[in-house]
């Protein structure tokens, strides 16, 4: 005879039911018992379907819900687009570079600072039609062995105390050869009164290689 103990491991061996708990009902013990699932079951997080434990899309509301597939839509983007978008990136840095390198070839002036020396310069006035305009002329020349263009120059005015009443930054787009001399002139809208421009001093700040386009 089997007592009730191993009817219940039997039955449990059996059936293939897992039993939650035994439960004394008169002299004898009555199983409860579950059904045990062929398959674990999960609740989707987004539409609260329950769904198999295994899937990694939702079959009811198709939301992704597993990151470690590479049929996810952002796993394609981190594989796929993130670095084309990266190549793409990098090929305009390099046009970008060449483009500047084009318009901007070397030698650069910052390479020659001060080779180009202002020797001699005046400050003229003159009325035109826009109004009283003061004009800077002289004449410069290239100490360096490059030809440059597209002079710019750094102008500094002050009144008879030596303070500097104004400033001015003005380009020249003539071309100087090695060892040559060019004259040149700056027109400058003032600020105050003809009479209070008593000085100036005026240097070259920057030019441009003459081997570029422009």
């Amino acid at each position: 005879m089997l007592d009730e103990h191993d009817k219940y491991n039997r039955y449990r061996t059996s059936t293939g039911r897992k039993c939650m708990g035994r439960q004394l009902a008169g002299k004898k013990w009555r199983l409860i018992t579950i059904e045990m699932s062929s398959q674990e079951n999960k609740t989707c997080p987004y539409c609260a379907e329950t769904i198999p434990a295994a899937a990694k899309r939702c079959p009811r509301c198709r939301i992704w819900l597993s990151f470690r597939s590479l049929r996810h839509p952002l796993v394609g983007v981190f594989v796929v687009v993130l670095p084309v978008m990266a190549a793409y990136f990098m090929m305009g840095y390099k046009l970008l570079n060449h483009f500047q390198m084009m318009m901007n070839p070397p030698p650069f002036y910052s390479d020659f600072p001060g080779s180009i020396k202002v020797l001699e310069s005046r400050m003229n006035w003159a009325d035109t039609t826009d109004g009283r305009f003061l004009f800077v002329t002289g004449i410069v020349t290239n100490q360096s062995s490059a030809s440059w263009r597209g002079l710019e120059f750094d102008i500094r005015f002050f009144d008879s105390n030596g303070q500097m009443i104004d400033a001015a930054n003005g380009r020249s787009l003539f071309t100087i050869l090695p060892g040559n001399e060019s004259a040149f002139r700056v027109s400058v809208k003032p600020l105050l009164s003809s009479n209070d421009y008593s000085s100036f001093r005026i240097s070259v700040s920057n030019a441009r290689s003459a081997k570029g386009p422009f």
